[in-house]
């Protein structure tokens, strides 16, 4: 077997004598100094026609590129939260091709996030997934905020994406230190993914950034800056992308699951988390009872793979999924979170090594 799997590399800070944090790979900051939430909510909040665009709206989705601290997506997770005429959903997608370790993140973010943002921020670090390339899916607010990450490089990552983004957040580091997150491949691929009257919004305001943003489909323009910063760029598409998805025919939408065993329910609770009305059909509750009463217990079994194919980490998507909402079931519904490890090896069988907790 080819192993194609190709280990993240996870990352790493700095603090300059100014106390901002620096990127110790781009030797770039992570943020202005004239402040985290400040630059958010005038750069990619504003610069995007944010909130305004999003209220009364079925769903709204935003793409970024720079995931970082995560920062942006708290100060819209926030502005979200904070607007009665919202959304009924938010979907986040994210690339950020060296993420911090779950300690690291929570740590970070401890010391030097916004206090307006603290409490988003530490359910943030609680759901960080593993340092694992590919997507990972994270949900908040029942469901209705969701947070897709793409853990890699971005020019590999974006083509592959199937999405019908309406905001684009560009948030690399600066383009002379990282020019491969502003070039023209990786711009064109995030333009075919646009709903129509899509916006794109970066802090960088470079003649070549603009061009490249032209060429790609948007029709882009200087706005002031913010801390400091004379300029920003700011813009519109000027034609939906041939990726995108297509829009949802109707926002009233109703679905009929038959089985109420454990695929059947997973599937009724992630459609309504999205909104949906949803029935289900079970045979055995005529029959006074569900299918699975008196089970006492369930075992799943994720795939493991040496090159981490793409049906390790559906598997491995899955679990951790299912782990993170089952967690949060009252009382002794939470599973336990224990296992084994079955080595396979010509020759005599060895014995299974326990891992994990009860």
């Amino acid at each position: 077997m080819s192993v194609t799997y190709v280990p993240l590399v996870p990352a790493k800070v700095d603090v300059d004598a100014d106390g901002r944090l620096v990127s110790s790979v781009y030797g770039d900051v992570y943020h202005s100094p004239s402040g985290a939430l400040g630059q958010a909510e005038h750069v990619f909040l504003r610069g995007n026609g944010l909130p305004e665009r999003w209220q009364g709206r079925a769903s709204f989705t935003v793409c970024e590129t720079g995931f970082g601290l995560g920062l942006n997506f708290l100060a819209l997770w926030k502005a979200w939260r904070d607007d009665p005429q919202r959304s009924a959903a938010l979907h986040v997608v994210s690339m950020e091709a060296h993420p911090f370790s779950r300690d690291d993140l929570a740590a970070l973010l401890a010391r030097h996030g916004p206090e307006p943002l603290a409490g988003l921020a530490r359910a943030l670090a609680a759901q960080w997934p593993a340092l694992l390339p590919g997507l990972h899916r994270l949900e908040f607010e029942n469901g209705a905020v969701t947070l897709t990450l793409g853990f890699g490089d971005a020019q590999v990552l974006a083509p592959r994406l199937g999405a019908r983004v309406d905001a684009f957040f560009l948030d690399g580091f600066a383009p002379e230190r990282n020019p491969e997150m502003w070039a023209p491949p990786l711009l064109r691929a995030l333009a075919s993914l646009a709903a129509p009257d899509a916006t794109v919004a970066t802090w960088a305001c470079t003649g070549e950034l603009r061009r490249n943003l032209a060429d790609a489909g948007f029709d882009v323009r200087r706005a002031p800056g913010y801390g400091g910063k004379w300029h920003m760029t700011v813009g519109r598409v000027l034609q939906a992308g041939s990726a995108a998805l297509p829009a949802a025919v109707s926002s009233e939408r109703h679905a009929v699951v038959v089985g109420a065993g454990l695929a059947g329910a997973g599937i009724a609770h992630a459609l309504a988390g999205r909104g949906w009305r949803v029935t289900v059909l079970d045979a055995a509750r005529s029959l006074g009872a569900p299918a699975h009463a008196g089970h006492l217990a369930a075992a799943l079994t994720p795939v493991v793979a040496r090159d981490d194919n793409a049906r390790a980490r559906l598997s491995r998507a899955g679990s951790e999924r299912a782990l993170a909402r089952w967690q949060g079931l009252p009382g002794g519904a939470a599973p336990r979170v224990c296992g084994t490890v079955q080595v396979e090896r010509h020759g005599p069988a060895l014995p299974d090594l326990g891992i994990g907790q009860a």
